[in-house]
């Protein structure tokens, strides 16, 4: 005999969805809050840092040949509606390719130098068929056209003007780094490959650490390019990958409360 409710325990259960569905209203609206929160945090000088304006001030270098499109999702956010979404996959049957980025890049020019940069990201998927091969989440931060780079980056350098300098944060994925580049400081924020299912908080004292790693505080530039990546690099030739990856609630800023 199929399993009936009567009419009060109908009652019940309408009720208990009812209250399911206003919880599940309150949740999401929280969460809206808090996003429109840190979009709206005083100072923070990126635009649109949860990506809840979609692609809003966020590109990526569509001329290069290594790098590829980003996505911004409905799901899997932090806060607020959306996230921006990053999936890396190479078959190792596939052609070979070396070196694959994916990233959110934004430009801006703000003066003076930012004091810290941060925010959060969360790794669903991490596999690599090699140990061989690269493959990380980095931040990267590059000064163009200081007028003082001739004397910043005094290593010997191939012909040409040097136009930029940069700093290089290793999120997670690596335990050395995969190359290294004549205007380029490396710094490792954490070690290992990262916690799957989880929001990982990453912040780095920007200004200080232009200061130590490169002797000054970028000043007079033209403008800053910011970069938060999942990449390969150095794979070999039948390895392959599969990763997924999301960043949210990105910051940039003169230290004005907590992160």
């Amino acid at each position: 005999m199929p399993w009936r409710l009567g009419r009060r325990g109908a009652r019940a259960t309408f009720a208990l969805v009812l209250g399911g569905l206003a919880a599940l209203s309150c949740d999401a609206g929280e969460r809206a809050e808090t996003a429109q929160a840190v979009a709206e945090r005083p100072g923070n000088l990126l635009t649109n840092p949860g990506f809840e304006a979609g692609r809003e001030g966020w590109s990526y270098p569509t001329y290069s040949k290594v790098w590829k499109d980003f996505e911004i999702v409905a799901s899997g956010a932090r806060t607020g509606r959306r996230a921006a979404y990053l999936r890396l996959e190479r078959d190792g049957g596939s052609p070979p390719k070396q070196v694959e980025v994916h990233g959110v890049v934004q430009e801006l020019r703000p003066q003076p130098f930012p004091e810290r940069l941060g925010g959060w990201y969360r790794v669903q998927r991490w596999e690599k068929d090699s140990e061989q091969a690269d493959l990380y989440l980095q931040v990267v931060v590059i000064v163009w056209d200081d007028p003082r780079i001739e004397t910043i980056v005094r290593s010997e350098r191939p012909s040409g003007r040097l136009r930029n300098y940069q700093v290089r944060y290793y999120l997670a994925g690596l335990e050395e780094p995969p190359f290294e580049l004549l205007n380029a400081r490396l710094e490792f924020v954490a070690k290992g490959p990262p916690k799957p299912g989880v929001w990982t908080h990453f912040e780095m004292p920007l200004r200080a650490d232009f200061e130590r790693l490169w002797g000054v505080v970028p000043e007079g530039y033209d403008r800053l390019r910011i970069l938060f990546e999942a990449r390969w690099d150095n794979m070999p030739e039948e390895a392959g990958v599969r990763a997924e990856v999301y960043y949210d609630d990105l910051y940039l800023d003169y230290g004005a409360g907590p992160g």
